[in-house]
């Protein structure tokens, strides 16, 4: 599937670690929503690169590869961050960032938000592909095309 009005970035693909954690940065969430979120404090600028229609791998450090999606909306920080869902507005209580803003304030300023498509996933995180190494020390990172054929083919992609 190709989203309307999408310029074609000639198959890159990039990977985003989701380094999550047991309060808001959770895969079912992610998966539920339709979204991925990014702390920002120090990769501002790569997390802010991703466009509209640029694919991405999930990643997850301790579980290996999760899925493929793209991207629908640039990643904006969570204090602008809006949800719908049939034309109606969803509650920040929905999703679990509202009192962690509410405990530290400089969270949403730093923690971005992109609303995504998943293309495929895999069904829980302890499902997780492990195909090679892949570490970072930014959230995002595109890969090069030995490691996009790999991805693809794990999840059964050409």
């Amino acid at each position: 599937m190709v989203l309307e009005g999408i310029k074609d970035r000639g198959g890159e693909m990039f990977a985003i670690n989701g380094r999550f954690n047991q309060t808001f940065r959770e895969f079912d969430t992610y998966k539920r929503l339709g979204i991925v979120s990014l702390t920002t404090s120090r990769h501002k600028e790569s997390v802010k690169e991703l466009k509209r229609g640029d694919e991405f791998a999930l990643y997850s450090t301790r579980q290996g590869f999760l899925g493929i999606g793209r991207v629908v909306e640039p990643a904006i920080p969570f204090e602008a961050f809006k949800m719908h869902s049939g034309g109606k507005l969803i509650e920040y209580d929905e999703y679990p960032f509202k009192e962690i803003q509410r405990i530290n304030p400089h969270f949403g300023k730093e923690e971005y938000v992109l609303r995504v498509e998943w293309v495929t996933v895999v069904e829980s995180d302890d499902d997780g592909l492990m195909i090679g190494e892949y570490e970072t020390a930014d959230p995002v990172t595109q890969l090069d095309a030995d490691m996009v054929q790999r991805v693809r083919n794990a999840f059964n992609l050409k």
